[in-house]
């Protein structure tokens, strides 16, 4: 065992000077906090000049250094973030970089912070509104290690967890933009098809009356409906008298007119009933439209494209049901929508099995992290 200090050199580096343009008009990387999302960083937001570098006496590091964040862990996002570098760069204050001194490697490093990282912003991290770590802080932290030839096994070994979790992310990604590609194929505009949303669905606006059901939701751009306590981190926000909240049943639609543009708009299909605030619009489809053929249009390009035609106001844009109703949409016969539902709904599927590997490879990796790095 031995200190972050007596193993690594530490450097924190700085910002140039913005009212200076050329300082930022230059070809080297410079890495904020921000940008240390992946295992390696290879290319930066902002770059700046040899000039700049010099002037603000911030060091070239070089190829394999390890950085952290070490401003603004507050934030869920930013604690435990790290990467190694693929290109010489320099960084600003609020990085840290580690270059080894004695017998530990950046990448057995980047795996121990990976594991001890969220935890070290929390305990040590230290200030009112903004919470940092320093120099002090880090050099004081205690490390154990293997010898060198061990290092270089564990490495091996976690870099093929690593390939392999890339390589998984790359199977989702594909299959999503084949996804894609096939809704704006099919959802394309054609003549022969050619109608409006409005002629193939129905507003509801049936009232909770006598407060007779309690499952209040809401609706997620991400995760479509959800109990409103899940949404709020189990705080109940919903009025005490919900008679006025309107019903809905599995397969109805609903959307936030102020929050469409961001996708907030999703098709009821994990419980039976419920009920939703007042300021949602809601519908279903009529017998020509089948709600998950409509489902997947509101997944559509095109569909975005006529929303952003739509919105109205002047604080907050909306879309109402009237300009819902005037979006163009492809309605072939019920057997080729039915045919276009099962082959996308197979392709979901796909997809959600490959997501239920990637997360089982990311606890396998969790898990021999914990069991290497006590």
């Amino acid at each position: 065992m031995s200190s972050i200090g007596e193993q690594f050199e530490l450097y924190s580096g700085n910002t140039p000077s913005r009212m200076n343009k050329n300082q930022f008009d230059g070809s080297i990387n410079w890495i904020t906090s921000g940008e240390l999302k992946e295992h390696y960083i290879s290319d930066t937001k902002e770059k700046i000049s040899e000039e700049a570098a010099k002037n603000n006496s911030l060091k070239l590091l070089p190829v394999g250094t390890f950085v952290i964040a070490i401003y603004g862990l507050e934030a869920n996002g930013v604690r435990g973030t790290c990467s190694i570098t693929t290109r010489e760069s320099t960084i600003s204050q609020a990085c840290m970089a580690f270059t080894s001194k004695m017998d530990i490697q950046n990448e057995f490093l980047y795996s121990w912070y990976k594991k001890h990282g969220n935890i070290i912003g929390i305990k040590y991290a230290q200030g009112t509104k903004q919470q940092n770590l320093s120099y002090d802080i880090i050099e004081r932290f205690n490390i154990s290690y293997p010898c060198m030839e061990e290092q270089k096994k564990l490495i091996r070994f976690i870099s093929l967890i690593d390939q392999r979790i890339a390589t998984q992310n790359k199977i989702i990604e594909d299959l999503k933009k084949l996804k894609s590609a096939i809704i704006e194929i099919e959802y394309s505009p054609k003549d022969s098809y050619h109608s409006h949303i409005g002629g193939a669905i129905v507003q509801i606006s049936k009232r909770n009356k006598d407060n007779h059901l309690c499952n209040v939701l809401s609706v997620s751009n991400r995760q479509g409906f959800i109990k409103q306590s899940e949404q709020f981190e189990d705080r109940n926000v919903a009025s005490d008298d919900t008679s006025n909240y309107k019903i809905v049943e599995k397969n109805d639609f609903a959307y936030n007119p102020a929050r469409i543009n961001v996708g907030s708009i999703a098709r009821l299909t994990k419980f039976e009933t419920g009920i939703v605030s007042p300021m949602y619009i809601c519908f279903r489809t009529k017998d020509c439209l089948l709600p998950e053929y409509l489902e997947l249009f509101f997944e559509s390009r095109n569909f975005f494209y006529h929303i952003q035609k739509r919105l109205e106001g002047s604080v907050r844009l909306c879309l109402s049901y009237e300009e819902l109703c005037n979006i163009p949409i492809v309605i072939p016969s019920i057997e080729k929508q039915k045919q276009v539902d099962l082959h996308l709904s197979k392709l979901a599927q796909k997809i959600d099995l490959e997501m239920k590997i990637l997360q089982f490879v990311q606890q396998q990796k969790t898990y021999l992290l914990h069991q290497m790095f006590i």
